[in-house]
């Protein structure tokens, strides 16, 4: 049942995060009719799609759905949208409940006549699981929309509402001006190509500039850094180590896509098992000490990115490192 309400969501969000609290979210924009964006177009033609297909009986109101959807794409970032989890109820007590007993309904009546007929999604195309309530198909459609807009505000896409709303509404229509098939292509395209250009790029000068910065230094591998507190340099972790550390990640913009600090809690690991850029930085300050990092993607998630972090994208961690755990040594007291 869940894989029915996400559907759509899924298929915009090969890039969720978990993103922090109270961010403004800076990549979309309303766009106009007067210059097409095929990105956003496409991106709206395959969630059209994708509900659709999995799901015919489900006849939104695509008006209500995309101005939920929309209204979401300019709220705040937030780590637990109570919104979303509003919606998040509201579908799952409509597809546990009344759709259920109404696709079941509708199964008896099809299979009245052939106990034995395998029901295939065709048989379900001109039905509607709504069957005229129309204020539960408001209802349905405005949580279905909100609950994707959170998920696609996540992913910060630079999308125009616009375009994305009427690839929605001219699939829907059977209007689209463009095929599943060169909506997908279009997006693997964003992905695999545009995107990892242009973040190498941006990457690129973005750390030429912070390389300028007062106190920064630069390793042979590439690696910037700056000391902000020593701490016991008498006390520094090798790879082979294990750290107790706070820290906060940003991408090039500022965005804070991951922080110990908005959790409340510090994390310990083995330095040897995260990225390059990481082992080789903690080892640059000692215990009590606090070091800023700024790693080009080849030291970090390189290619292929992760989440909320891009492909070749470059990174900025402010880390605290509380403790040292030496190799075979037990824990020691946290401070």
């Amino acid at each position: 049942m869940k894989k029915m309400i996400y559907t759509a969501a899924v298929l915009m969000c090969a890039v969720v995060m978990a993103a922090c609290g109270g961010q403004s979210n800076v990549t979309f924009v309303k766009g106009n009719k007067s210059q097409m964006d095929s990105l956003s177009y496409a991106f709206g033609v395959n969630i059209g799609s994708g509900i659709i297909y999995d799901m015919p009986e489900l006849k939104l109101d695509w008006a209500v759905m995309n101005d939920a959807m929309e209204k979401q794409l300019f709220e705040e970032i937030v780590a637990e949208d109570p919104q979303q989890e509003e919606a998040r109820t509201k579908l799952e007590a409509f597809f546990s409940g009344p759709r259920i007993e109404r696709m079941n309904a509708k199964a008896a009546e099809l299979m009245a006549t052939d106990s034995t007929r395998q029901l295939v999604r065709e048989d379900f195309v001109d039905f509607d699981v709504f069957q005229g309530d129309e204020a539960q198909r408001k209802e349905i459609s405005e949580a279905y929309g909100t609950y994707m807009g959170v998920n696609i505000r996540s992913s910060r896409l630079p999308l125009q509402t616009y375009w994305l709303k009427k690839g929605i509404v001219d699939y829907a229509a059977g209007e689209a001006t463009i095929n599943e098939s060169l909506a997908q292509a279009i997006i693997q395209d964003y992905y695999i190509t545009k995107l990892p250009l242009q973040n190498a790029a941006e990457s690129e000068a973005w750390l030429a500039e912070v390389e300028k910065q007062k106190g920064v230094q630069k390793t042979e591998s590439g690696l910037l850094y700056r000391i902000d507190r020593e701490g016991d340099m008498a006390t520094k972790p090798t790879a082979e180590d294990t750290v107790k550390v706070d820290y906060e990640g940003k991408l090039k913009d500022g965005f804070v896509f991951d922080s110990s600090y908005e959790r409340g809690e510090s994390i310990e690991f083995p330095l040897n098992g995260v990225i390059k850029g990481w082992t080789e930085g903690l080892q640059l300050v000692g215990k009590g000490g606090q070091i800023t990092l700024w790693i080009p993607s080849e030291l970090g998630y390189g290619v292929t990115g992760s989440g909320p972090i891009g492909p070749n994208a470059a990174l900025e961690f402010k880390v605290e490192l509380h403790d040292v755990i030496r190799a075979g040594a037990e824990p020691a007291s946290a401070e």
